[in-house]
C-alpha cells in the first residue's frame, strides 16, 4: 500500500514565526546603514567647516572687519546659533551646506572653539552633537515609550591649526 502524505502546515507556521524576525533584522540593518551615512556626512561637513575656518582672515572675527582693529565679536566656545561675526557665520553656513539637507541640523549643537595647542599654535576645533532618530519602530518604542534608551547621539569633531596667513 502506498501511503499518502497530507500537508500539515508546519512550514507555514515556521515561516509565520521567523518572518517578523527577518523583517526586524533587515530594518535594523537599514537603520544602521542610515546612521553610518549620517556619521560620514557629518564628518565631511565638520572637516569642510574646519578647513574654511583655518583660512578665514582674523579680521572677519572682529566687529569692524574692514579695519581689522575692532574687538572680537564672540567669546569661545561658541554655538552656531549665537554666531555673529562674518567668519563664524560663514563656517556655520558651510557646515549646513555640506550636510546636504539629509537631516535637521537646527536641533544639533555645533560648537566652534579657538584654542592654543601644546606648541603655542592657534587652532580651531568644531564639534557637532547630532540627535539621530532611527526610523525602526523598535528603537522608537524603546526610546520614546519605554524610556529605556536615550536618543542616539552622533558626535563628530575636527581640530586643525590656523594657518599663519590668516593671522594678523
Amino acid at each position: 500500500m502506498i501511503r499518502r502524505q497530507v500537508p500539515s502546515g508546519q512550514s507555514m507556521v515556521e515561516f509565520a514565526l521567523i518572518f517578523p524576525l527577518i523583517i526586524l533584522l533587515l530594518m535594523g540593518l537599514f537603520d544602521i546603514g542610515r546612521a553610518i551615512l549620517y556619521y560620514a556626512t557629518l564628518n565631511t561637513a565638520v572637516r569642510e567647516g574646519t578647513r574654511l575656518a583655518i583660512i578665514q582672515p582674523d579680521c572677519d572675527y572682529r566687529s569692524d572687519p574692514g579695519e581689522c582693529d575692532g574687538a572680537y565679536l564672540e567669546s569661545y566656545p561658541l554655538d552656531c546659533a549665537g554666531a555673529v561675526s562674518t567668519a563664524n557665520v560663514k563656517i556655520c553656513n558651510e557646515i549646513a551646506a555640506k550636510f546636504f539637507g539629509i537631516g535637521d541640523l537646527s536641533t544639533s549643537a555645533i560648537t566652534i572653539d579657538h584654542t592654543v595647542s601644546a606648541t603655542d599654535d592657534p587652532e580651531i576645533s568644531i564639534d557637532i552633537d547630532y540627535e539621530y532618530e532611527p526610523i525602526m519602530p523598535v528603537f522608537t518604542f524603546f526610546t520614546q515609550v519605554l524610556k529605556i534608551m536615550d536618543n542616539i547621539t552622533i558626535n563628530v569633531n575636527s581640530h586643525m591649526l590656523i594657518v599663519p596667513i590668516a593671522l594678523p
